[in-house]
C-alpha cells in the first residue's frame, strides 16, 4: 500500500499553507491528510492527540504515513506518533518549535508574547487570540503586516509577494476564526512541560530548518535531535527562515 502524507500545519495556521507557493507545490501536496485541529477538543493534552490519532487512522485506510509537522505543528505530529505506532514510517519536522522547556528561547521568538500570555493565563491568551480575531476580520492586511514585521532571510521576499500575501490572510482569517479554539487549546499544550514524551517518539526523525529563522530559533532544532531517540542531524539552510523553509522542504518532496 502507498505511503501517505499526514501534514501538521502551524498555528495559527490550515491546510492552506500548502497552497502558499503556486500551483506546482500545491498540487504535489494536493493528496495530504491534514488533521482537523480547529476544535478545542480535549483539555488534556493525551487525549486530545489520541483522539487526533484515530482519526487519522480511519483517513489512512490502513496506509503507512509520514508525518509532516510544520512550526508548532511539529509538536503536534510528535505528540500524535505514538499513539499510531508503527503505522508511522517517518517524521519531517520544518521549522519545528521545540518543547520550551528544552532551552531559553522566548527572547529570540517572534512569537514570545502569546506563549507567555498562555504560560500566566488561559484567560489572558483567550483576550489575545480574540483582539488577533477581530484583528483579522476588521483589518486583516494589517494583521499580516504586524505578523511579518520582523520577516528574516527569504521571508523578506515572501513577505512582499503578492500570492503569498493573500494566501497567508486566508490561513490567518480562518485560524483566528473558527479555527480559534483549536488555535488557543494547542498554545495551551504547547507551553506545558511536554519535552518528557519526545524519548516516546520511536520513529526515525528528519529535521529541515533555516538559519535565519526568527519564529523558531535554530536552537530548537539542535535540542530536537539531541533529545529524539532516532534522529538525523538537521538540515540547515543558510538564508532561509520560517515559510522559506518550508517551501524548500514542500519542492523537494
Amino acid at each position: 500500500m502507498a505511503e501517505r502524507t499526514v501534514y501538521f500545519h502551524g498555528i495559527p495556521g490550515s491546510g492552506g499553507e500548502l497552497a502558499l507557493f503556486g500551483a506546482e507545490i500545491a498540487a504535489k501536496a494536493a493528496g495530504f491528510i491534514v488533521p482537523d485541529r480547529t476544535q478545542a477538543g480535549p483539555a488534556e493534552a493525551t487525549a486530545r492527540f489520541c483522539t487526533l490519532a484515530s482519526a487519522i487512522r480511519t483517513q489512512a485506510e490502513g496506509a503507512p504515513l509520514r508525518l509532516v509537522g510544520f512550526s508548532l505543528g511539529a509538536a503536534a505530529a510528535l505528540r500524535v506518533a505514538p499513539h499510531l505506532g508503527t503505522q508511522v514510517v517517518g517524521i519531517d519536522l520544518v521549522s519545528a518549535a521545540a518543547p520550551l522547556s528544552t532551552g531559553d528561547y522566548l527572547g529570540a521568538m517572534a512569537g514570545a508574547p502569546v506563549f507567555r500570555a498562555a504560560r500566566t493565563s488561559p484567560l489572558l491568551l483567550a483576550a489575545m487570540v480574540g483582539a488577533q480575531g477581530l484583528f483579522a476580520r476588521l483589518a486583516p492586511e494589517k494583521l499580516y503586516a504586524a505578523l511579518f514585521a520582523s520577516a528574516q532571510g527569504a521571508d523578506l521576499a515572501l513577505r512582499d509577494d503578492l500570492q503569498f500575501r493573500a494566501g497567508m490572510v486566508r490561513v490567518l482569517s480562518r485560524a483566528l476564526g473558527r479555527g480559534a479554539p483549536g488555535y488557543r487549546r494547542e498554545i495551551l499544550h504547547y507551553v506545558g512541560d511536554w519535552a518528557a514524551e519526545l524519548a516516546h517518539v520511536s520513529q526515525p526523525v528528519r529535521l529541515w530548518h533555516g538559519r535565519a529563522d526568527n519564529w523558531s530559533p535554530v536552537s530548537m532544532a539542535e535540542a530536537l535531535a539531541t533529545h529524539l531517540p532516532r534522529c538525523e542531524p538537521p538540515r540547515m539552510f543558510d538564508g532561509l527562515s520560517h515559510y522559506s523553509t518550508l517551501r524548500r522542504y514542500l519542492s523537494e518532496r
